[in-house]
């Protein structure tokens, strides 16, 4: 009867009607020209997203008036399509895209600003994800899993290798553990 309590209780909250409120009344406009591929929370509770514009944008929400507004846009920031951030400490992001490179941008209030550009992958960056004991890992279409120094100077500590390309990582919670989704067979 505990399971049946606390699944009422959740279907309680799935109410759809304010959810389709919310979504009516917070809208972004003009944020990018193209998808939207990724969007991550920052720790001062602004959004940063990234597109197949190239772009970054990163935004606040006026809870009052339920209107975004853009706090910072990068245009070109990558010279093809972007598709994950991550957030490292000290106001820094990481952005990976299919120009093959990771960028390492420091957050001021009012632009994105370019600290260090990396360039070991092969093929298309398909995920970067924060790490402990100051690095974050990257993967890639080159069928590798980078390790990196999330300190400058940003450098590879060690590379993981694959039998197909790598699309997604994830760092267990709990676990010094990674899991990678990767396509491809043994012959590849």
């Amino acid at each position: 009867s505990i399971i049946k309590g606390e699944v009422h209780d959740i279907k309680n909250m799935l109410n759809t009607q304010p959810i389709k409120e919310l979504q009516h009344d917070v809208h972004v406009d003009k944020i990018h020209t193209n998808y939207i591929n990724f969007i991550l929370e920052l720790t001062d509770t602004k959004i940063a997203t990234c597109s197949s514009d190239n772009s970054i944008s990163i935004v606040s929400l006026d809870y009052q008036t339920k209107k975004w507004k853009q706090d910072i846009k990068q245009v070109n920031a990558h010279n093809d399509r972007i598709f994950c951030l991550c957030e490292l400490s000290n106001n820094r992001l990481v952005s990976c895209s299919y120009d093959k490179t990771i960028k390492v941008w420091s957050i001021t209030p009012t632009a994105l600003n370019l600290l260090s550009t990396l360039t070991k992958h092969t093929s298309y960056v398909n995920k970067v994800i924060p790490l402990t004991n100051n690095r974050f890992a990257s993967c890639s279409e080159d069928k590798t899993v980078k390790i990196w120094n999330s300190e400058s100077p940003y450098e590879v500590i060690t590379t993981l290798q694959h039998d197909g390309w790598v699309y997604d990582i994830l760092k267990l919670k709990q676990k010094e553990i990674l899991i990678t989704s990767t396509y491809g067979n043994n012959k590849s």
